[in-house]
């Protein structure tokens, strides 16, 4: 008898570990760690690709669905579907050699269940259009859902801050 409910026990056990992840005291899994370094490296990957211009290495990690969103930087820039961002990646990776990106502040967050993904990056960035040079300091979010143990992309969000309105109470950033 006792070995019968040892036995159920065990399986439960490893039923339970396989089914969640296995939590800590803070409430959080444990080596979720791994997870955040996994998405950090997707995301240092889709940022180099796309200043090397490397569209196909770019969009390995962008889901194939036709509600994805990205909203880039440009005016206008609000574009859902993998097929219309690819081909509005195209267009913007034909720039980089005009386009110079570096990564200053990366926040990266996974849901306990190991699902989504969701990043905010400041970089500081500079573009030449037309022999003129534009700098900027880029505000970056995106959503990743994790898929076949892949982290795909489903929704960025690029944008520029507008400069603060001096009301006397704040003082200039």
């Amino acid at each position: 008898m006792i070995k019968k409910l040892l036995y159920l026990f065990t399986v439960t056990l490893i039923v339970l570990v396989m089914s969640e992840p296995a939590m800590c005291g803070s409430g959080k899994p444990i080596g979720m760690d791994v997870f955040v370094k996994q998405v950090k490296k997707v995301l240092f990957d889709m940022n180099t690709a796309f200043l090397h211009g490397d569209i196909e290495g770019f969009f390995k990690y962008v889901a194939h669905d036709a509600d994805v969103v990205a909203v880039d930087i440009m005016a206008g820039d609000y574009i859902i579907g993998y097929d219309e961002i690819m081909a509005h990646m195209k267009k913007a990776a034909a720039m980089k050699e005009t386009y110079k990106c570096t990564l200053m502040d990366e926040q990266v967050h996974v849901s306990n269940d190991i699902r989504v993904a969701w990043t905010a990056q400041l970089s500081d960035c500079s573009v030449t259009i037309d022999g003129k040079t534009v700098s900027a300091k880029i505000r970056s979010t995106a959503t990743f859902e994790r898929r076949g143990g892949a982290w795909l992309l489903v929704q960025e969000h690029d944008s520029i801050g507008l400069p603060r309105a001096n009301s006397g109470a704040d003082k200039a950033d």
